[in-house]
């Protein structure tokens, strides 16, 4: 159980403080779009900066699997960091050792310092208690500023906590105070909107979510299943093979928890996923031979405005359709315009979650029109799921 009245933030002064970030971000070539992972942690660093603290920024890069790999090297986010920042980074080409040491302790307490990809190693998915110990040898506290990382029992999230005083930082409070009103009280009539493509694995997010939401919305693939389950013929829609009794344990569970499901009744179809292909709109059991399911039809967009309508609170993890491709962004475009709306005019409070999503209200340029954006991932549906985070475990956040 999440307990946020157990978070303890860092008040500590003139302290050298090592602070984990999620700063796993998609590099592009000229590695000139600043990152949102990035700027979104300049408050805590100002936080942190306010406490005179010497900053020791430890992250990793993408999965090197425990071999240094210059493609994978954090140098090349120094020049995002100092603009978005305002101020010197100094790289160290390591993140453990001797030379690491000094070159922190030489450094000046007002100092931002950036280890390299603490991944190089081994021992940091291993949780090895022993490279723990290393990293700990490097500042007097730690904070964990890693929410979308917290699920990972490794040694620079979890092991670290038992050689350092430990913290919540400020991104990660924040993450936890607004999931708090998803995952354990949700101002009610609660909504959830959930996409993605596999009902099995998300069985365990949709059956936590049952007990805690008034009714659930599932579209994008996942919501073949569940047509597919009242006999509908959906032709070459991707449907998972022998999942019906996972879609009746569902129906089942949510009507136990007196929690409403709700899957589209007309949808966007065609042969193929292609910008220029000839669509068809027809409700759901009534598919031309040959097409395929690519978006919810303007029956549906109705029907998810009216349960958008009777909500206080939506929680949306997972795109309507294939919203990479137009034509079949549409319902994805409607649903997150009707979302800000009701946000902006006070009648809900809207909590986005998942790399698609986020994605999407980023094209549209909705982000900031949304109470709150996660930025888990894998994480946030852990949680949701009911599981204990290691990284929250590790700092006693959660029972």
């Amino acid at each position: 159980m999440l307990d946020v009245s157990k978070i303890k933030k860092l008040n500590l002064k003139n302290k050298t403080v090592l602070v984990r970030f999620d700063l796993n971000i998609p590099l592009n070539k000229e590695n000139s779009l600043i990152n949102d992972r990035i700027i979104r942690i300049e408050g805590a660093v100002r936080e942190l900066k306010k406490l005179n603290s010497k900053i020791v920024i430890l992250s990793h890069l993408g999965r090197p699997k425990g071999c240094k790999n210059k493609d994978l090297s954090l140098v090349q986010i120094t020049n995002q960091l100092e603009k978005v920042l305002n101020h010197k980074i100094h790289f160290i080409d390591d993140c453990i050792g001797s030379e690491v040491k000094h070159k922190i302790n030489s450094s000046e307490q007002n100092s931002i310092l950036l280890l390299e990809n603490c991944r190089f190693y081994k021992e940091e998915e291993d949780n090895d208690s022993e490279f723990a110990k290393k990293l700990s040898e490097l500042a007097d506290v730690y904070v964990n500023d890693a929410f979308a990382c917290s699920h990972r029992a490794h040694a620079s999230i979890d092991a670290v906590t038992r050689f350092l005083p430990s913290f919540s930082g400020k991104l990660l409070e924040e993450e936890l105070k607004n999931l708090y009103k998803i995952v354990e009280t949700p101002e009610q009539p609660a909504l959830t909107i959930l996409g993605g493509s596999k009902i099995s694995s998300k069985i365990s997010v949709l059956k936590n979510l049952c007990k805690k939401m008034d009714s659930i919305i599932i579209c994008g693939g996942m919501a073949n299943n569940f047509l597919a389950s009242k006999g509908y013929d959906l032709k070459n829609s991707l449907v998972e093979n022998n999942v019906g009794s996972l879609v009746s344990e569902i129906n089942l569970f949510a009507s136990a928890n007196n929690c409403k499901i709700i899957v589209p009744i007309d949808v966007v179809s065609a042969k193929e996923v292609s910008k220029n292909i000839q669509t068809d709109i027809s409700l759901a059991e009534e598919i031309k031979d040959q097409n395929m399911v690519l978006d919810i039809g303007p029956k549906t967009q109705k029907l998810f405005q009216k349960e958008i309508n009777k909500a206080k609170t939506v929680f949306w993890n997972g795109p309507a359709g294939v919203f990479e491709t137009p034509p079949f962004d549409t319902g994805t475009i409607n649903l997150a315009n009707y979302i800000a709306k009701q946000t902006l005019n006070k009648k809900i409070r809207s909590f986005v979650g998942g790399g698609d999503t986020i994605a999407a209200l980023e094209l549209l340029g909705l982000k900031e029109k949304f109470s709150y954006v996660s930025t888990g991932g894998g994480a946030l549906l852990e949680l949701l799921e009911g599981k204990k985070l290691p990284g929250l475990v590790a700092l006693k956040i959660v029972k």
